[in-house]
């Protein structure tokens, strides 16, 4: 599926080559008739080439590191686009001692159409360098916002006076979309704005402490107080008299409610393994009594760096290791203090220190 896509991507870029070459032949003054459909093919060819060696080789590879060179190869490339197109358009006109105008100049001709096709050339190769710029930006962008994220659990915001906040994503009481903007309501009762799609937060809090209960509304599954398949009701707020009610969407209600169910029911079931694995725990304190072999505190140490915020019971199903060993790791990496627990007992999991 992604070749298919790939090959109808090229011909479209073909399509739109050829289709703008045949608008310039429309005027002789801004170039002629290449004379066949095959020389006007091969002329879209020589575009549709500079397309795509600006934007998969000229522009990643240049134009961070070397932007003079990158400008300077981009104008010689052109010029000799140009150059070729002309020659092949012009070869059978001035072989065939055919006048280019009325007043026979087909020198002056010659060079005022290389100007028009070098310009159009120019600006066709930078279509594509405007939006790669774009796009490579708000890459950036989104991987500041989820640095943030994930490291400091933070949301930026901005308040009614378009001052900038980062907010504590355990603050968020629910988020609304409305317009270009959502709203964002925090336990206090503060609502801030930001300027993105509901989608977007979907995919930058992922699906283990927030739910999409319908088109224009996520909510947090730690304020969830109780639900059915026409509503879900959140926990009552001090500055508020009643608790919030969220009517659902009707045909993915009963989908929702599932989803809700399965992961209360899970955080639930970890809460209660927490508090089985806890250090105050006598079961575990005679485990602890033996430290583990140092090649199994190096193993689980490697993940945690490689994956932070890991709960132990993610540990145990990708290491091998039983969950006892797991937590008897944990425990011992944490009093060399090496690791360390972030979050709260629903959410959190264990992070490298340092990292």
């Amino acid at each position: 599926m992604k070749h298919f896509h790939s090959v109808v991507v090229i011909l479209l870029n073909m399509f739109f080559c050829i289709a703008l070459l045949w608008f310039f032949t429309q005027n002789a003054y801004l170039r002629p008739y290449a004379g066949s459909a095959t020389k006007e093919i091969l002329a879209g060819l020589l575009l549709l080439t500079s397309l795509y060696a600006n934007y998969f080789v000229f522009y990643p590879m240049l134009y961070r590191k070397f932007p003079v060179l990158y400008w300077g190869i981009i104008v010689i490339i052109s010029l000799i686009l140009a150059g070729m197109e002309m020659a092949i358009s012009c070869s059978r006109t001035i072989h065939g001692n055919i006048s280019l105008t009325a007043d026979g100049e087909p020198l002056s001709l010659f060079f005022k159409s290389l100007l028009f096709v070098f310009g159009r050339n120019l600006a066709f190769i930078l279509v594509p360098f405007v939006i790669r710029n774009m796009q490579h930006l708000r890459e950036e962008a989104d991987t500041k916002v989820q640095f943030i994220y994930r490291q400091n659990r933070l949301l930026d915001v901005c308040d009614k006076n378009h001052t900038c906040h980062n907010i504590p994503i355990d603050d968020i009481l629910y988020i609304k979309k409305n317009g270009n903007y959502v709203y964002v309501n925090t336990i206090d009762g503060a609502v801030y704005t930001r300027y993105c799609s509901l989608k977007y937060l979907e995919q930058l809090f992922g699906d283990e402490e927030f739910i999409r209960i319908s088109s224009s509304l996520i909510v947090p599954y730690q304020y969830i107080e109780s639900y059915d398949e026409k509503q879900v009701v959140m926990k009552k707020m001090p500055y508020s008299k009643e608790p919030l009610t969220f009517n659902l969407d009707s045909p993915k209600s009963k989908q929702v409610v599932t989803i809700i169910a399965d992961h209360l029911q899970m955080i639930q079931t970890e809460s209660s393994e927490n508090e089985l694995s806890d250090e105050t725990n006598p079961m575990l304190d005679k485990k602890i009594l033996s430290i583990p072999p140092q090649e199994k505190l190096d193993a689980v140490y490697a993940y945690i760096q490689s994956h932070p915020d890991s709960r132990s019971n993610e540990i145990t199903s990708v290491i091998g290791y039983s969950q006892s060993t797991i937590e008897r790791c944990l425990v011992e990496l944490r009093k060399q203090g090496l690791v360390e627990y972030v979050g709260s007992k629903k959410t959190g999991g264990y992070r490298a220190v340092g990292n």
